[in-house]
């Protein structure tokens, strides 16, 4: 930093705090952005970033996990309503009117 500010960090939080010598006055309290700091606050950010991206590439493949095991299912019970309407035939049987149920 410079002459003018003193950087304090707490070893329990890691929080970062920024005091002006003159006065003792906090002027600045930095978080940090990730459980495990590097202390560089450009470098966490990229890292927090990376790793929200890979997390987002992981639901991802899971939902298009999801959607093909679906579809699969779901080609599978139209396979075999096909197959069981190829036993049965044709309906020959005309279905009846709403007239003739009285």
């Amino acid at each position: 930093m410079n002459d003018e500010f003193i950087e304090i960090a707490c070893p329990e939080c890691k929080t970062i705090l920024i005091v002006r010598r003159k006065d003792g006055k906090l002027m600045e309290v930095r978080k940090p952005i990730l459980e495990d700091s590097t202390g560089d606050r450009f470098e966490d950010a990229f890292r927090k970033v990376k790793g929200a991206k890979s997390e987002i590439e992981k639901k991802v493949e899971a939902a298009k996990e999801r959607e093909k095991s679906k579809m699969d299912r779901l080609n599978q019970l139209f396979k075999e309503g096909l197959e069981q309407a190829q036993k049965e035939g044709p309906i020959t049987k005309k279905p009846g009117s709403e007239m003739d149920l009285d």
